[in-house]
């Protein structure tokens, strides 16, 4: 280097190797003349080659010979690359100064730079909470209306536990039927006192109504033969007082104090009609359980019958008149169920309302009526004055 120290290895290497590069450089033009004059003289090969051939053979034959002669030309090797490195020795190394770095250039502020000015603070959103909504009560549903009162009550028998009373066959214990039943009679409490038979006679002639007490009778609704057993009672024991047996007697001779009960009409508390007594249920204990009514108004209208509770018959007499009345009213009848002979047997008694239960409903009826009273226009009596004088 200029002005400096001279080192060994700063020698340019470009003298030491100029000679092998003119070599070099001579070989590779004489192989370039050589290889010129050898496309020359083939090109007049194939120049007088086309002339003995036609044309359009010529073409692909000159493209052909063309390739084939720059495949003979030889490619130039490239020049060596020589890497030199040069290591410093250590005393070069330790005489070294480190130079020091350059100190930072700061540009100077502008004199005239305006500061920018703060950012102003952003103002906080108050949010106020909505004032609750009145809470919308929906309105008190309609308590449901109360169902019905019931107006009637039923029991189902079946027609192997009762009987028809009417034009049952009356057979004797040895099962020969002597009669019909044809009616029946009670007293004032609704007993059964006395039975009403057609003994039949030959042929239909000599027959005759008998009354026989109605305890000499034995009922099977569920047989198959007669359903009404003529039973007379034993013969007294001797040596005993024999007690007084009913006998029977003529319906001309029934007693006054009985009431027939066939083709009786049935009325109302108030005198209204219901129906006629058309038929008598009794059941194995010789206890009648129902009365068939028949509620048509009339012979030519639709026949309507109804199985009516024994236990709600009452028996009245009136201007030494006998009288059949139950507790039904018009509701009630229109509400109960239909008799029939083929179907189970539905009995219906009316539902009459307690006498407790109708006495507070009327108790508590008057007590709102009274406290409303009182509410709208009664005034508090005021106490008179201390200096006031009492008016005597």
């Amino acid at each position: 280097m200029t002005g400096g120290i001279s080192h060994r290895g700063d020698a340019s290497p470009i003298g030491l190797h100029a000679p092998g590069r003119a070599c070099r450089v001579d070989s590779a033009f004489n192989a370039a003349t050589r290889l010129l004059l050898g496309v020359a003289t083939l090109i007049v090969a194939i120049v007088r080659t086309l002339r003995a051939l036609r044309l359009t053979a010529s073409v692909p034959i000159t493209a052909a010979f063309a390739l084939s002669a720059c495949g003979l030309m030889p490619q130039q090797v490239p020049a060596p690359i020589v890497e030199h490195s040069y290591i410093p020795s250590p005393d070069e190394t330790g005489s070294a100064e480190p130079e020091e770095p350059l100190p930072a250039v700061q540009a100077p502020e502008p004199a005239s730079a305006v500061k920018p000015a703060p950012a102003p603070k952003p103002k906080r959103r108050v949010v106020r909470p909505k004032p609750p909504e009145p809470a919308v009560t929906p309105p008190p549903e309609p308590p449901e209306p109360p169902p019905p009162p019931q107006i009637i009550s039923t029991r189902i028998m079946q027609h192997d536990q009762l009987h028809g009373l009417l034009d049952a066959e009356v057979q004797r214990p040895d099962g020969k039927v002597v009669g019909r039943a044809v009616d029946m009679y009670v007293d004032g409490s609704a007993k059964p006192k006395l039975l009403m038979v057609n003994l039949a006679g030959f042929l239909g002639v000599g027959d005759r109504k008998v009354n026989f007490p109605w305890t000499d009778f034995r009922f099977t609704p569920n047989s198959k033969t007669a359903p009404i057993t003529f039973v007379p009672p034993p013969p007294p024991a001797k040596g005993k007082p024999a007690d007084p047996v009913p006998k029977p007697q003529p319906v001309a001779e029934a007693p006054a104090n009985l009431m027939q009960l066939v083709d009786a009409t049935v009325a109302q508390r108030n005198g209204a009609r219901i129906g006629r007594v058309v038929d008598v249920l009794v059941d194995a204990q010789a206890q009648p359980q129902a009365l068939v009514l028949d509620l048509s108004s009339s012979l030519a209208g639709d026949k309507r019958h109804v199985a009516a509770n024994w236990s709600d018959l009452h028996v009245l007499s009136r201007n030494k008149q006998w009288l059949l009345q139950m507790d039904f009213n018009d509701a009630q009848l229109k509400a109960a169920p239909t008799y029939s002979p083929e179907q189970p047997i539905k009995i219906v008694s009316p539902v009459v309302p307690a006498p407790a239960a109708a006495a507070s409903a009327a108790s508590a009826t008057a007590s709102s009526g009274a406290a409303s009273a009182a509410a709208s226009g009664a005034v508090p009596a005021q106490a008179p004055a201390s200096g006031a004088r009492q008016t005597r």
